[in-house]
């Protein structure tokens, strides 16, 4: 029976503070020794995602902006059929969500009337500014594809009235770490399960486990048999109840090297 592990990056994979992934490379070197694919699932944009994708050697596909798109190497074997198309530089794309024009054309109205500033109407150094990365990682931040990042709202009142808009306008809020997210038809658990089902096709036995820290992680961490919730750098954990739902004491890569290394059992 295989496993596969899927893992949201800022606050799990990588540090929230630094964007080290270093504490995690213990389970990262087992992984690789037992042949476990890691998918990374990330409300990043595949332009941030990509090098981080060869920084840590990795194969499987990858799941961008919150699951607005999957994108996979051109010669990895589930990137086939005619859902997969060419995306350039040797991956392929399987699209899910609506495209970013169409998003920001949708959300424009509700964020001028709630005075709310997404990344589409930012400089890369107000993204760099705010996020802690440099202007070159900003700019790459700044590369949507599916969903739009935006400033939170100023209180619950005021995010409530923003899920109202957006359902009238037919879209999705969800909450990150640091940033709300207006998306179309997307997110990580519904491109966590539609690549369950390929991996599935090459492993009927198939075990599927995701880690995250944040809201938004939720429909990913429900689609998977072993749900974790890493701990937030103050020691507490999201506001998250699931069935079965593991809730890791120690934060980010230190959380996820220990709940993969207690995945994959002894010896690993």
């Amino acid at each position: 029976m295989g496993l596969v592990v899927f893992s949201d990056l800022d606050g799990t994979l990588l540090d929230h503070h630094t964007y080290s992934w270093e504490e995690a490379r213990p389970a990262l070197e087992a992984m690789r020794a037992a042949g476990v694919p890691l998918v990374l699932c990330s409300s990043k944009t595949r332009a941030e995602m990509i090098p981080l994708h060869a920084e840590l050697g990795l194969s499987a596909p990858i799941i961008v902006e919150n699951g607005g798109g999957l994108f996979a190497p051109a010669d990895n074997p589930l990137a086939k059929g005619d859902t997969w198309l060419p995306a350039g530089d040797g991956w392929r794309v399987h699209e899910i969500g609506l495209p970013i024009a169409e998003v920001r054309d949708r959300a424009r109205d509700i964020l001028q009337k709630l005075k709310l500033k997404g990344f589409g109407q930012m400089s890369d150094r107000e993204v760099a500014k705010l996020t802690g990365l440099g202007k070159p990682q900003a700019a790459r931040a700044r590369e949507r594809e599916f969903n739009e990042p935006i400033l939170p709202p100023q209180d619950q009142a005021q995010g409530d009235e923003l899920r109202a808009a957006a359902d009238q306008a037919g879209l999705q809020v969800t909450r990150g770490g640091r940033f709300w997210h207006l998306l179309g038809g997307g997110d990580k658990g519904k491109a966590v399960r539609l690549l369950k089902v390929l991996y599935a096709k090459r492993d009927p036995e198939l075990t599927t486990m995701g880690l995250g820290d944040a809201p938004n992680d939720r429909t990913m961490l429900e689609a998977v048999d072993r749900p974790v919730l890493v701990a937030r750098p103050d020691g507490s954990h999201a506001a998250l109840e699931l069935e079965g739902l593991i809730r890791e004491p120690l934060p980010g890569p230190a959380g996820f090297n220990q709940a993969v290394l207690a995945a994959l059992g002894p010896g690993a």
